[in-house]
């Protein structure tokens, strides 16, 4: 009688075993999520602006960028040391997207207009200013951000990620070419 236990008690650890392999996984999947062991994980270099600061279409399209990515640094009074080391990181970033450039464009904004030299340097640079026609409607919405950081527009208008001055390029970078292949716009 007690050789006829056994069989049945080794099936029974096997069904458990079956169930644990099946089933684990499960539990602590939902254990992770609902127990917000997931929420500190972060795929983006950028700070994600939540909710994001949204343009209105027209002053979007009146700027020429609407339904491109746009990289906007936001500058203090004048274009200083680094302003000039934002403008060319973000160029260099654009330029290390290769054929997903034509998707890019630059933007600056300071309360002084840049000089020529700084235009010469940059060509294709769309800068803004206060006294602009375009930057009045956009000053709302531009006082609301940080001067001296880097953000990112999506061709809808929405300001979505933010970068301090000196970002890491390769970072940087590796955001950027995510939103380019994960966007079906722009």
């Amino acid at each position: 009688m007690n050789e006829a236990m056994k069989p049945d008690r080794r099936g029974r650890v096997q069904l458990l075993l079956l169930a644990l392999v099946f089933f684990g996984p499960l539990v602590v999947a939902i254990a992770l999520y609902f127990g917000g062991g997931m929420k500190d994980a972060q795929v983006n270099y950028g700070t994600l602006i939540e909710p994001p600061i949204i343009l209105e279409a027209k002053q979007h399209f009146d700027l020429g960028v609407r339904g491109r990515w746009t990289l906007l640094y936001v500058g203090r009074q004048t274009c200083d040391e680094e302003c000039q080391n934002a403008l060319v990181d973000i160029r260099q970033i654009r330029l290390a997207t290769g054929r997903e450039i034509d998707r890019i464009e630059r933007m600056v904004w300071t309360e002084v207009p840049l000089g020529s030299t700084i235009l010469d340097e940059h060509p294709g640079l769309v800068a803004l200013t206060p006294t602009s026609e375009t930057a009045t409607a956009l000053e709302r919405a531009l006082l609301q951000l940080d001067a001296g950081h880097i953000y990112i527009i999506d061709p809808i208008g929405n300001i979505i990620l933010e970068y301090t001055t000196n970002p890491d390029r390769n970072a940087f970078l590796k955001d950027l070419r995510k939103l380019l292949k994960l966007s079906r716009i722009g």
